[in-house]
């Protein structure tokens, strides 16, 4: 009997640790503010919004992207040079295994992608999706381009569900671009109509 409570502490004990370790595995790379400046280095203005979605843009968005939108609204934030709109960054999140990743994309005037950066990794495993090289292969791409996961944005063996997550939030803001960011910015007079 006593072996069998020692044995029940012992698991107790390994439960713990390893619950602890899962979560001390989770790593703040960038804020939103440091990310300004990464993503737009030459900009010396940034201003920061929420947009909540209506029912008729969510239903345009998983129309457009064939991906549901997972939070109520948009925080975004705009980047300007000499009071001229040189990008916008938009957070964005997605589950990896089994916790959020935080990311922001960061699009040029033209809806392209210029940059993603990875703000906040909370897993244990399938960090690679941090790596600039996987990165990258965003850079140039908009609506029109292939943005899924093995079909246009390669995977990264061991973090498939990571890249997956972070392939599908970045289609989706370029599609929000389209249909919520853009429109907002050409009615404030920010941007040309086309």
């Amino acid at each position: 009997m006593k072996l069998l409570v020692n044995k029940t502490y012992l698991i107790l004990t390994l439960i713990i640790v390893c619950t602890l370790n899962h979560s001390l595995e989770a790593k703040t790379y960038l804020t939103p503010t440091q990310a300004e400046k990464v993503c737009f280095p030459t900009a010396d203005k940034f201003e920061w919004k929420t947009h909540r979605y209506s029912r008729d843009e969510i239903q345009k968005i998983y129309d457009a992207s064939g991906l549901k939108v997972i939070d109520p609204g948009l925080w975004y934030c705009t980047a300007y040079k000499d009071n001229k709109v040189v990008g916008v960054i938009a957070f964005d999140r997605c589950i990896g295994k089994h916790l959020f990743i935080d990311f922001v994309i960061a699009i040029t005037p033209d809806g392209k992608v210029k940059q993603v950066e990875i703000l906040n990794y909370r897993e244990s495993w399938g960090y690679e999706v941090r790596r600039e090289g996987w990165r990258n292969q965003f850079v140039g791409k908009d609506t029109t381009s292939k943005l899924d996961h093995n079909n246009g944005i390669t995977n990264i063996s061991g973090a498939t569900l990571s890249c997956r997550g972070v392939a599908r939030g970045v289609k989706r803001i370029c599609h929000t671009w389209g249909i919520v960011v853009r429109p907002a910015l050409v009615a404030a007079g920010r941007l040309p109509k086309q």
